[in-house]
């Protein structure tokens, strides 16, 4: 699901995992993306439902981000209401219950820190910060995040082994 105009590059997906990790982008700022795709769960939340940037619980469980790459099937969301990942992170970044931070406040925000003009010349080609470009970012950071030599993937390529040895089945 990676998109011809937004390819993951080091310094897209490094942009993407500062905007990530950064409380700017929630309303109060109080919590980033990661207060609820938590690193050490796995990108995803302990929670049964996640709790927003003003203490309230969202509708729904944060689910993992780990190869979200090849997720092929399309919508984003436990709802499918994202058509595409960077409309995903633009969505929560928005919602009145997760993160409630209005686009142009948060374009204003980022352009007022010293840093990410830089950043977005490095992954962009210009120090010109959108939404679009907040959404790209953090598009390719999370088509980053990729298992390796995970219990799973160590099952699934076993499995896969095995079946090879039967071409018929």
């Amino acid at each position: 699901n990676t998109p011809a105009d937004n390819p993951v590059t080091d310094w897209g997906a490094t942009l993407g995992r500062v905007l990530f990790y950064d409380t700017r982008l929630s309303g109060n700022p109080s919590i980033s993306c990661s207060s609820c795709h938590n690193q050490a769960a796995g990108f995803s939340d302990t929670k049964q439902f996640s709790q927003g940037f003003k203490g309230g619980a969202s509708g729904r469980h944060s689910m993992s981000l780990i190869n979200a790459r090849y997720y092929v099937n399309g919508p984003f969301f436990w709802d499918e209401t994202a058509g595409t990942l960077s409309g995903q992170v633009l969505k929560a970044v928005q919602d009145s219950v997760e993160m409630g931070m209005q686009l142009d406040s948060l374009v204003s925000r980022l352009k007022s820190t010293e840093f990410y003009p830089i950043l977005f010349k490095k992954a962009f080609g210009n120090e010109e910060i959108n939404a679009d470009k907040i959404a790209k970012a953090l598009a390719q950071f999370v088509r980053s995040i990729v298992s390796y030599r995970s219990k799973f993937d160590e099952g699934l390529q076993l499995t896969n082994n095995r079946l090879a040895d039967f071409p018929n089945y």
